[in-house]
């Protein structure tokens, strides 16, 4: 299992995932993916802020964490975003950047927004922002 205590990286990593037509194969590969215990996946998204949604919605939201797990506490990823370069691409956060990032496993989330130069700890509403997706990847453990 990852500690992510010793740094992380935003990995852009694109595996490429087998298409499987044929429905029994399906089958059998959903029961075997069942049996198998997968180790937890922790990921990461980018979105670009659009500004006020014209439509108002009304729901439940679930707020996002300060912790996801094995190091990956909202205070510990704030520092290292805002002390390092974490992506391992080239990319530079404009103002009203989303970040978030989350397990595989979970609706725990924690959540940046990059302001006036640097990352804080905060999240957009999905009921009043627009905001589109526009990178994902998954989080490393740094070498």
């Amino acid at each position: 299992m990852c500690n992510f205590n010793e740094g992380f990286i935003l990995c852009k990593c694109n595996d490429a995932k087998a298409i499987i037509h044929n429905k029994k194969t399906k089958r059998r590969k959903k029961k075997r993916d069942k049996q198998e215990k997968k180790p937890i996946e922790y990921v990461w998204r980018l979105y670009k802020y659009l500004g006020l949604s014209k439509e108002k919605e009304l729901g439940r939201y679930r707020f996002p964490s300060d912790d996801v797990g094995n190091g990956l506490t909202s205070n510990y990823v704030l520092q290292e975003l805002n002390n390092r370069n974490c992506f391992d691409f080239d990319y530079t956060p404009n103002e009203g950047d989303n970040l978030l990032i989350s397990t595989t496993e979970s609706y725990n989330r924690i959540e940046f927004i990059f302001r006036k130069g640097k990352w804080v700890e905060d999240h957009y509403s999905p009921f009043d922002d627009e905001y589109l997706e526009f990178d994902n990847g998954k989080i490393t453990k740094a070498n």
